[in-house]
């Protein structure tokens, strides 16, 4: 049995334990948070104050679920204790602390996870396969449009909410991250992104409730020299995603993922469902359109339903990943790179909207205080 603890026993926290109980290979041990009547209620063997306690012997691995904040000092200390990691979303609030946190999973040499369970959605896990292998040809164009509503009774909450030096951002750091996340892996590696973020509902919050940028991502370039080198020389070309983020207090929850390809195209909606494929190919889309009525009965997990039940899958796949001694499905690498996206989002706003290099190196949180039109809202280009 993997021996587990779970720091930080909020509002995602029984998700995981209940996700971890369904797998059966594991057993929760230790429950840490400083409100010991909410370390209790998970079911653990043991609870504890001090998240520090799962640093000691008899954990296997420990799981995050804390204030973002903190994400990054615990981790590194978990890794440097020399234990398995699950880190929830997203890693950590600046630049440096998402390379500290890499860097000592590197250096560890454990299992070592970031939290971005949409991408174990059967349908998202096939289309990732079929536009990163080729098969809709390369990505011409992308766009991601999310829209929510989180009241100033939800930021009240909890008090690092919506705070820089707390959430380290808002809708896009938290909410608009998994649609975001999505749209970066089936475009390849992001290499830039210029935008603006702002507060649309002044007065709420410290950070922002709307985001909007364009991200240019590395292009997928084939060898010159084949047969097909007109279609080899498209391929060159660095595709680009638009996106908009936006707490509008009006929406409930609204997703919408395009993707515009060679040779077809997809558009996800809410809870990333299909809404459509195009493909000559119509085994291939009568396929995805099949991926698309798989739930996952029996499984309903505590918790929002944009939180989804694949946090049972990737919580499956780490507890395999530590039992056979390979990487897990998604490591704390590859969830470093949309953490690194959103984070130089706020750094582009910070300058007025200038291309970011991604990850950004000199960090600034912009001055949302300041008026729309200084921070370059509907400006060209954003």
């Amino acid at each position: 049995m993997v021996r587990v603890a779970i720091v930080g026993c909020g509002v995602i926290a029984p998700t995981h334990a209940k996700a971890l109980a369904l797998d059966g290979r594991a057993e929760l041990v230790l429950a840490c948070d400083p409100d010991l009547a909410k370390a209790r209620a998970l079911g653990a063997r043991r609870a504890a104050g001090d998240w520090r306690e799962a640093l000691g012997p008899g954990i296997d691995l420990v799981i995050l679920c804390t204030p973002h904040h903190e994400h990054a000092r615990q981790a590194v200390a978990v890794l440097e204790a020399g234990k398995h990691l699950l880190c929830e979303k997203p890693l950590a609030t600046t630049p440096d602390a998402v390379r500290a946190m890499v860097d000592a999973a590197q250096a560890a040499g454990t299992v070592a996870s970031g939290i971005f369970q949409h991408r174990f959605s059967p349908l998202a896990r096939r289309l990732h396969e079929l536009v990163r292998g080729g098969d809709f040809g390369p990505v011409v164009s992308a766009a991601m449009d999310f829209r929510c509503t989180r009241t100033a009774a939800y930021y009240r909450s909890g008090p690092w909410r919506g705070r820089w030096d707390g959430e380290g951002g808002a809708v896009m750091i938290n909410q608009g991250i998994h649609t975001l996340d999505l749209l970066n892996w089936f475009c390849g590696s992001p290499v830039t992104v210029a935008g603006v973020v702002a507060q649309q509902h002044p007065g709420m919050i410290e950070c922002e409730d709307h985001g909007q940028g364009i991200i240019t991502y590395a292009a997928h370039a084939a060898p010159a020299t084949s047969a097909t080198a007109s279609i080899d020389a498209a391929a060159a070309v660095a595709p680009q995603a638009t996106i908009v983020c936006s707490n509008d207090q009006t929406t409930d929850w609204y997703q919408r993922i395009s993707l515009t390809c060679r040779d077809g195209a997809i558009e996800l909606g809410d809870h990333h469902r299909l809404l459509q494929v195009t493909h000559p190919n119509q085994a291939l889309c009568a396929e995805v359109r099949t991926l698309d009525q798989i739930r996952l009965d029996g499984v309903r997990l505590p918790g929002k339903d944009c939180y989804g039940d694949h946090h049972a899958l990737q919580i499956q796949d780490v507890l395999s990943a530590i039992r056979a001694g390979r990487a897990p499905f998604v490591t704390l690498t590859d969830a470093a790179v949309t953490n690194q996206v959103v984070l130089g989002l706020y750094a582009s706003s910070a300058q007025h909207g200038a291309p970011m290099t991604l990850p950004a190196r000199s960090f600034t949180r912009p001055d949302l205080l300041a008026p729309l039109q200084r921070q370059g809202i509907g400006a060209a280009g954003t």
